[in-house]
């Protein structure tokens, strides 16, 4: 068996922020919006190496994320109307916020994980993860 390459942490994420691979780049990890596939259909890897819990990440990722991007929101809208800043736009758009960046981030929130899995344990080539799974 032959040590696998490792990725640059920059190339990972950004394959990742850009909703592909992060091995290879492909740009065909999902079926649909919310059903990702089993493995990449260009280099095999495996998404989800069939642990238990695996998925955990990117849900953490799916909620940390908007509400990182909401503070800074509120923050900036708060400076910059100070000191009458707009209550009730601050209220729904919140709501709107922590509603809708979940849903529109889900398929990057999934290939972030990925890509910080593959940083902290790399994976082995395709064709030896399909040998492993034979065993």
């Amino acid at each position: 068996m032959t040590e696998p390459r490792r990725q640059s942490p920059l190339v990972l994420f950004g394959r990742a922020i850009l909703v592909r691979c992060p091995i290879c780049g492909s740009g065909q990890l999902f079926d649909h919006w919310f059903k990702i596939k089993e493995s990449c259909p260009r280099c095999g890897h495996v998404v989800g190496r069939n642990e238990s819990g695996y998925q955990l990440g990117s849900m953490a990722l799916d909620m940390v994320i908007p509400m990182l991007l909401w503070i800074a929101g509120l923050v900036a809208m708060l400076i910059l109307t100070w000191p009458r800043p707009p209550w009730q736009l601050i209220q729904w758009g919140s709501i709107a916020i922590m509603i809708g960046l979940p849903l529109l981030l889900y398929p990057m929130s999934h290939t972030l994980a990925i890509a910080l899995d593959v940083l902290v344990r790399p994976s082995e080539s395709a064709k030896h993860e399909r040998s492993d799974q034979a065993d």
